[in-house]
């Protein structure tokens, strides 16, 4: 491939540009992350970011970005499907941000309301297998709530799984049936109290 700095995105396919990538060829790198940020932007401001978040999971995601594909982690055929992995990549870390403990918040039940007492018992009982639930995600390692955040959360097919994750599909497969017979056996070890 001739060195040609006028090139457009669009006029290259995705292994060229993957190929400009592992050179580090500076204008595709600049090319792409300024072509990428507003939509980004524009995702982590609808769900309750503001420009720094953004900048910030958009410079995490760009690094993902070139890491992986640095590392053979990633290959593509059409330009459109590296500034999708780019965008994947940067939904992910911003939906970990938001359910990471740090951010969360619980703000407290509206006394005034009433409620038929059948009703906040279920509700009660949700909350209370949810935080278990929650309780057993974090104690597994960050590979197993990544692939169970994705199938579930995102509801993402195994191809993309595998693709995010740098596995093959099978494996991406194989990985998410263990890593839910872990999370199940946990959840399973956590003392459930006030007979749920």
């Amino acid at each position: 491939m001739q060195k040609n700095t006028n090139y457009k995105l669009k006029d290259l396919s995705g292994s060229e540009i993957v190929s400009l990538i592992k050179m580090n060829d500076g204008q595709i790198l600049k090319r792409l992350y300024i072509s990428n940020f507003r939509k980004v932007k524009k995702y982590v401001l609808k769900n309750n970011g503001d420009d720094a978040a953004a900048k910030d999971v958009y410079q995490e995601a760009f690094v993902a970005m070139w890491r992986n594909i640095k590392n053979d982690k990633f290959s593509s055929e059409d330009s459109s499907s590296v500034n999708g992995y780019i965008y994947r990549i940067a939904k992910n870390k911003w939906l970990d941000h938001l359910r990471s403990a740090r951010y969360k918040r619980t703000s407290p039940l509206d006394n005034g309301l009433e409620a038929d007492a059948p009703e906040i018992l279920e509700t009660e009982e949700k909350n209370k297998k949810l935080k278990i639930l929650l309780e057993s995600m974090d104690k597994m390692g960050e590979r197993c709530q990544n692939i169970l955040k994705l199938f579930y959360y995102e509801r993402r097919s195994f191809r993309e799984i595998a693709e995010i994750t740098g596995l093959d599909e099978a494996s991406a497969r194989n990985a998410k049936y263990r890593c839910q017979k872990q999370l199940k056996k946990i959840t399973e070890e956590i003392p459930i109290h006030d007979n749920i």
